[in-house]
C-alpha cells in the first residue's frame, strides 16, 4: 500500500513539474512572438504615419493594415501567454502579459484611428481627420505606459525573464 502511495506521488509530481515547465515554455515562446510582433507592426505603423504626413495615402492604408495584422498576431500571443501565466498562478508574468495586452490594444486603437484618419483624407475631410491623428498619437502615447510597465517588470524581476 505504502508502495502505491509513494509511486503516485512520484506520477503527480513528475506530472505537475511536467505542466510547469510546458507552461513556463509556453510563455516564453509566447513573449517572443508578441515581442515580435510588436516590433514589426510598430514599423508598419510609421511607415504608415509616415506616408500619411506625405498624403501617400493608398500605401498608408496598406501599411496601416499591415500594423493593424500585427498587432493582432501580437495579441493573440499575449492571451495564449496569460493563459499559461494564469496556470502558473504566476503574478507577475500575469502582470507582464496583462500590461502587453493593454500595450497593444492601445496600439490597435491607434491603427484604427489613423485608418479612419486616412480615409477622411481621401475624401479631402482634413479638419476631421486631424481629429482622429490626435486621438491615434494619444492611444499611441498610452501604449507607451504600458510599455515601461513591461520593462520596469523585467527590471524588476530579471531572474524571470531572459
Amino acid at each position: 500500500m505504502n508502495r502505491i502511495i509513494v509511486i503516485a506521488v512520484i506520477l503527480g509530481t513528475v506530472f505537475l513539474s511536467g505542466c510547469v515547465q510546458s507552461d513556463l515554455t509556453n510563455i516564453n515562446d509566447m513573449s517572443l512572438s508578441v515581442n515580435s510582433h510588436l516590433k514589426k507592426g510598430d514599423e508598419y505603423y510609421n511607415l504608415s504615419a509616415t506616408n500619411t504626413n506625405k498624403l501617400i495615402l493608398n500605401q498608408a492604408l496598406t501599411d496601416n493594415k499591415n500594423a493593424d495584422n500585427e498587432y493582432s498576431q501580437a495579441q493573440a500571443s499575449a492571451q495564449t501567454a496569460l493563459t499559461s501565466a494564469k496556470n502558473l498562478n504566476d503574478g507577475i508574468y500575469i502582470d507582464y502579459i496583462q500590461n502587453a495586452l493593454l500595450e497593444i490594444q492601445a496600439k490597435l486603437n491607434a491603427t484604427s484611428e489613423l485608418q479612419t484618419a486616412i480615409n477622411l483624407l481621401q475624401n479631402n475631410q482634413t479638419s476631421s481627420a486631424n481629429v482622429h491623428l490626435g486621438a491615434a498619437n494619444e492611444f499611441m502615447n498610452k501604449s507607451l505606459v504600458y510599455k515601461k510597465n513591461r520593462e520596469d517588470i523585467v527590471k524588476q524581476n530579471p531572474n524571470k525573464f531572459k
